[in-house]
């Protein structure tokens, strides 16, 4: 390692070490258990695309190891051997963004070591030296001026609900109306590109609210689930766009917040939500099991014969391995559908779409210099190579992929290779199947 220190650098980066002191005692586990068996690198979807030393997920934490026993130990800080450069922490921000946090290293490491949450810290350590994609760092920072991710006005958000009102009407035959900022027993929060990219999956939630009678409501405040602190480590933005659903929930008197399809956005809600600010006076639930519900009481009535296509379904890796959301969506969209298959492997064993983690966002041609391409590149030749390899075994023509980041990835990787396959989400085909009264 460099031996020459960037003095700009140096406070933090003994700060960001030292702070693991004041971190979960299981990353400090993470940190010092490691045997480096190799288990880890058979069961991740980047290195079996790329077998190189550095996509090793144990490798790859190497990096923070070092520096957490150079400065977060008492032996480490009297040798004071370990320093690093501002070209070493280049470095961190490529090796460290090739992974996407999937957690299946978690799944199988035979000491329960979490991968993804010494990547996260690492995350945080390079977010503080300036080192975040651009891309998400923008992204941010649209959230203090609009209080969502993606720079949308008041105005134009009653736009986009006005445009899937007359979407529904046209389609349906029938007057859906979606309420804005009215006192509920639910709030509907979706991921907020959904308004821009995904008309019909929220097309679909609609339809399931009316269908089921529901006293439901979204939020002029608060319409965008999605949370990039979980990408970059961003601990403050996390809380900070956290409070935004917070605050919304309690003014308009809701008794459940109901995240829509997206799986680092319910998982941020469903996980993170108690952590920041104690026990909730509401629930958090995912639309799923809502439906799952409804569906199994026979509150609301569906034709499978409108989706009559092969279909398969992507668990996305926050559902799956970190907030436990499994059968409830295949027992949604086994309703909706004719003709299911299963990809192998799946649930808690599936391979991530290879945009996890923030990739999915970072489709420009910058950014992985020393790899000799680009973060589109890397999505599509070796982020997505596994998933990309269990699609085709499918055989299917729709794949169900609710989650935004997942839907980006998989349409990415569909179009790329030349797929026949319709990427879209579950509540798209829910809204093909809806029976309505009119």
């Amino acid at each position: 390692m460099a031996t020459d220190p960037v003095s700009r650098y140096d406070e933090d980066i003994i700060k960001g070490a030292r702070d693991l002191d004041n971190w979960a005692r299981s990353l400090q586990v993470y940190l010092e258990i490691c045997t480096h068996c190799g288990v880890c690198s058979q069961v991740c979807h980047v290195y079996q695309s790329n077998p190189d030393r550095r996509a090793s997920p144990a490798k790859r934490s190497d990096l923070l190891r070092g520096l957490y026993h150079s400065q977060a130990t008492p032996l480490g800080r009297l040798l004071k051997r370990y320093r690093l450069t501002e070209s070493d922490f280049n470095n961190w921000a490529l090796d460290f963004y090739k992974c996407s946090g999937c957690r299946r290293c978690a799944q199988y490491c035979p000491l329960g070591i979490d991968n993804s949450v010494i990547t996260r810290k690492a995350r945080a350590i390079l977010h503080a030296l300036g080192k975040s994609p651009q891309k998400l760092v923008a992204t941010q920072n649209l959230i203090d001026t609009f209080s969502n991710d993606l720079g949308m006005t008041y105005e134009a958000f009653l736009d986009a609900v006005a445009f899937l009102e007359q979407e529904i009407r046209e389609e349906k035959g029938v007057e859906v109306k979606i309420p804005i900022d009215q006192e509920a027993d639910l709030l509907f929060v979706p991921p907020g590109s959904d308004l821009m990219t995904g008309a019909e999956t929220l097309m679909g939630c609609a339809l399931f609210f009316h269908a089921a009678g529901l006293r439901w409501t979204m939020s002029s405040k608060a319409f965008d689930g999605s949370n990039y602190g979980l990408f970059t480590g961003d601990e403050a933005y996390t809380r900070r766009k956290n409070k935004i659903l917070y605050d919304a929930c309690i003014e308009l008197k809701v008794k459940t917040l109901v995240m829509g399809e997206c799986g680092h956005a319910y998982r941020v809600a469903k996980r993170l939500m108690p952590f920041f600010w104690g026990t909730l006076p509401f629930h958090v639930v995912s639309i799923f099991t809502l439906a799952e519900e409804y569906i199994r009481k026979g509150a609301i009535r569906l034709d499978p014969s409108a989706n009559p296509m092969l279909v398969t379904y992507h668990d996305p890796c926050n559902y799956t391995r970190s907030c436990g959301l499994v059968e409830e969506p295949r027992a949604v969209l086994k309703a909706c559908v004719e003709n299911f298959v299963e990809m192998t492997p799946n649930r808690y064993e599936n391979w991530c779409c290879g945009g996890g983690g923030g990739l999915a966002v970072l489709d420009g041609r910058e950014g992985l210099s020393a790899m000799n391409g680009s973060f589109h590149d890397y999505r599509v030749h070796i982020g997505g190579k596994k998933k990309l390899e269990q699609v085709k075994r499918t055989g299917a023509k729709y794949l169900a992929a609710p989650c935004a980041n997942c839907k980006r990835q998989l349409g990415l990787l569909m179009q790329y290779h030349g797929m026949d396959v319709q990427v879209g989400g579950i509540f798209d085909l829910l809204g093909n199947a809806a029976i309505l009264n009119h």
